[in-house]
């Protein structure tokens, strides 16, 4: 099950809160079995399935290649739009965000992009084209969970600790730093094709939107051939909010976010006086 499916999963669950209701009196009406059945539940996930709780301690204590947790300040931290969340740069823990829950009653964005998104997204359904949103904000314990999550599943097919958690990290950035916690950051798929592969590029409302989302401010945050500098495998999917001037410097020079403030820290830096 891919993580797509998944967030649409925990969806319905919400919205079935009357269900929810009967199922929970059901559970304390048999609270005894239940507990019984969880506990024998448990112990036989334990001894058929590898578990991160179980690890030995050769794999706790071997080398990771973790983000560093020495907290860097953002390149721009003067611009919102601009924050720069990644491997070497940690979601700041004084940053404010202004949430707005989007359309669908499930989503959330920063309201600094919350208009541009809804625009944006108008504009292609104007063009026959059915988006969803996959998945937007995420606080610091749900990017724990989906961690977890994808490290277990690499684990269950036969891979250590540190080999799931290198691979996990290749596409889920540890908690605090995902741009998700930004509230800028959206996966956005086909509502006809919701699976977070290389066919997700050749759907029609993939395509449209990377031609033209830099026209609301937006840009395709880890194009081909740039995971050096990005350190996340390409995602076509995955548009981050920036502005529309920032989008199309970037968007028309072919480079990442990380790129485009390098060239503005250079721009910015005092030129030294020529000596005589």
């Amino acid at each position: 099950m891919t993580r797509c499916q998944r967030i649409h999963k925990e969806r319905r669950k919400r919205k079935n809160t009357h269900y929810i209701l009967c199922l929970q009196i059901v559970i304390v009406a048999v609270s005894a079995s239940f507990l019984w059945g969880r506990q024998t539940d448990r112990s036989k996930a334990q001894e058929s399935l590898p578990s991160i709780i179980k690890l030995n301690e050769e794999e706790l204590t071997a080398p990771v290649n973790e983000p560093d947790n020495n907290r860097s300040e953002p390149a721009a931290s003067q611009n919102k739009l601009l924050i720069l969340v990644n491997k070497d740069n940690i979601f700041p823990n004084d940053y404010e965000i202004e949430l707005k829950v989007l359309p669908d009653r499930v989503n959330q964005a920063d309201i600094l992009a919350y208009d541009s998104l809804c625009a944006m997204l108008k504009e292609g359904r104007k063009e026959g084209l059915r988006f969803e949103i996959c998945s937007s904000y995420r606080t610091i314990e749900r990017q724990q969970e989906l961690l977890e999550e994808d490290i277990a599943y690499i684990m269950r097919r036969g891979s250590s600790y540190v080999e799931a958690y290198s691979k996990a990290t290749q596409e889920t950035m540890p908690p605090g730093y995902s741009e998700h916690s930004t509230g800028l950051a959206f996966d956005i798929v086909s509502l006809s094709y919701q699976i977070l592969d290389d066919k997700q590029e050749k759907t029609a409302e993939n395509i449209w939107l990377r031609e033209h989302c830099m026209e609301y401010g937006f840009i395709l945050r880890y194009p081909k051939e740039k995971e050096s500098i990005t350190g996340i495998n390409y995602e076509s999917w995955h548009f981050r909010y920036v502005g529309v001037e920032a989008a199309v410097s970037i968007t028309e020079m072919g480079i990442t976010l990380e790129e485009y403030l390098d060239i503005e820290s250079e721009s910015n830096t005092p030129q030294q006086a020529a000596g005589y």
